[in-house]
């Protein structure tokens, strides 16, 4: 297949100006526009009127260098590029109200927090409008990383779209043709990142407690040693064989947590968990490993049970 091409674009607009937001504007700016004066970044926030906010985002855009309107105008006409990012609650109203103004063939990277069936309406709506919408989830923060964190793209405009990009500093990976598949993988990503994150603060309230926080962190080095996905796989390949003690030692866990004054709310659900897969029986009687895959198979056909 050949390789499709895309003419330079000459202005990017933003919905919404928040972290990501700013974080993709801000690397436009610089690595983009640079000091091409016939580029330009604009963008829309519908918050611009918020007493509260409204003041912070005119700060934010003049600071950057960016025009801003509070409401979708046929200025996005002029776009040939379009960031969405507002709110995965907001993502299909933003892209309705800019669709009305945005010209065939422009490409549109929704960046919202969305889940795969959500991402799959929304793409068939721009799509019949003519419009080539991205699949575009970000694989970590902006605060940290700016417009360089790294991002993951689907849909049938995808290759064009990461070609355009990476000689701006964008670090992209093209996970598939077909929208929704970036999405789903990055919310499902979140099950783990954002239990992990509630996690952390159960956990480290309680070293904190005790007078332990340095320890305890420095506890976590086997993890690099495997690697993130590597303890996962392993954790989870371990899990049908060795739930029961981990149960029980769980329950010992909760116990320390209310002694140093910590509720064990997190805790609590690990151990339930736990006993879910003790009391499914699922334990080979030889005590022996099977595959991770076979272990996934086992776990779902056996334990974790679908919605009724």
């Amino acid at each position: 297949m050949a390789k499709v091409t895309m003419k330079e674009p000459t202005v990017v607009a933003m919905l919404g100006l928040g972290e990501a937001g700013t974080g993709l504007a801000a690397g436009l700016m610089g690595e983009w526009r640079g000091a091409d004066a016939s580029r330009r970044v604009i963008a829309v926030d519908t918050a611009l009127g918020d007493n509260l906010r409204g003041a912070a985002i005119q700060d934010r855009a003049r600071d950057l260098g960016v025009a801003i309107e509070g409401r979708y105008t046929p200025a996005l006409a002029h776009a040939d590029v379009v960031f969405c990012a507002v709110t995965g609650v907001e993502a299909r109203n933003a892209a309705l109200a800019a669709r009305d103004f945005l010209r065939p063939g422009t490409l549109y990277f929704d960046i919202n927090t969305l889940t795969g069936p959500q991402t799959i309406d929304i793409a068939r709506d721009m799509t019949k409008a003519g419009i080539d919408y991205v699949d575009f989830a970000a694989m970590g923060g902006f605060a940290a990383c700016g417009h360089k964190v790294p991002f993951v793209l689907a849909g049938p405009a995808a290759a064009r779209a990461a070609d355009w990009m990476r000689p701006y500093g964008f670090v992209t990976r093209i996970m598939s043709a077909r929208a929704g598949d970036a999405s789903a993988v990055k919310i499902i990503r979140s099950v783990m990142v954002k239990g992990i994150e509630a996690l952390g603060v159960e956990c480290l309230v309680a070293a904190r407690r005790a007078g332990l926080l340095d320890e305890v962190l420095d506890c976590f080095c086997d993890i690099d040693a495997r690697g993130f996905a590597g303890m996962v796989k392993s954790l989870t390949t371990t899990h049908p064989v060795h739930a029961k003690r981990r149960m029980e030692e769980m329950d010992k866990a909760i116990e320390n947590l209310r002694e140093l004054g910590v509720e064990p709310f997190m805790s609590e659900r690990t151990r339930q968990s736990h006993a879910r897969t003790v009391d499914a029986g699922v334990a080979p009687d030889d005590g022996n490993l099977v595959s991770f895959e076979d272990t996934i198979e086992l776990l779902s056909k056996n334990v974790v049970k679908g919605l009724p």
